[in-house]
């Protein structure tokens, strides 16, 4: 592997969610990690910097699968444009780590100049927000990612 393709290498990995990145086969050896002073990264051998960013994180996202069944989706049910505030210079909503009760307002979605608050139907904790203000949304489109409260 040559200097450019190791460099290409650690940029992806240090701008990816990834704490630990390792890849082994008969030619090549490379195990890089976030968050831990002074492990070297050792690196041999040719292949490619996409085929080995595309295996880890297809490997990270199956175990994140598996971590996330106690998870649940808010989907959206109409339509239209996602908004997270009431106005440009509102605050939004919710955030992130925010606990909602049953019947809180978590969004705005816009459709035919109509503005539809979206309602939490359960108490529960938003783990992610999964769009940007003001994107289109469809019937089913994922709104947040949210874990029921216990």
């Amino acid at each position: 592997m040559n200097e450019e393709t190791v460099f290409r290498l650690i940029e992806k990995f240090e701008n990816s969610n990834l704490v630990v990145l390792e890849f082994k086969n008969r030619e090549f050896k490379l195990r890089l990690e976030k968050g831990i002073a002074n492990l070297p990264a050792s690196v041999s051998g040719e292949n490619s910097v996409d085929e080995i960013v595309d295996k880890v994180a297809e490997k990270n996202k199956d175990e994140t699968e598996k971590r996330d069944v106690n998870y649940q989706i808010i989907t959206s049910p109409i339509v239209g444009t996602f908004y997270r505030a009431p106005a440009p210079d509102a605050p939004p909503f919710v955030e992130e780590g925010q606990k909602v009760k049953k019947g809180d307002t978590l969004c705005i979605i816009e459709a035919m100049k109509l503005m539809n608050q979206i309602e939490a139907e359960y108490d529960c904790t938003i783990v992610e927000i999964l769009n940007e203000n003001g994107a289109k949304v469809e019937y089913g489109t994922p709104l947040f990612k949210v874990i029921l409260a216990e």
